[in-house]
């Protein structure tokens, strides 16, 4: 969900695909029946804060080998 930019009411995803693996290209529509905007936004994956254990530990193993 991301706000409309001409009148910031609610908008809600109408279609969307990757464009890679950690890139996606969504479509946005309004909800605000006056209005109806609709937007494309790019989103991409900007920083991992958090990752499963295992997956760490496969790096490791990988890294030390």
């Amino acid at each position: 969900m991301m706000k409309c930019p001409v009148c910031h009411h609610t908008s809600y995803t109408r279609t969307s695909r990757y464009l890679s693996a950690q890139t996606k290209e969504v479509y946005y529509q309004c909800q605000n029946m006056s209005c109806s905007t609709t937007f494309k936004t790019i989103e991409s994956v900007d920083k991992i804060i958090s990752e499963p254990l295992l997956k760490k530990q496969t790096r490791i193993l990988e890294t030390s080998q």
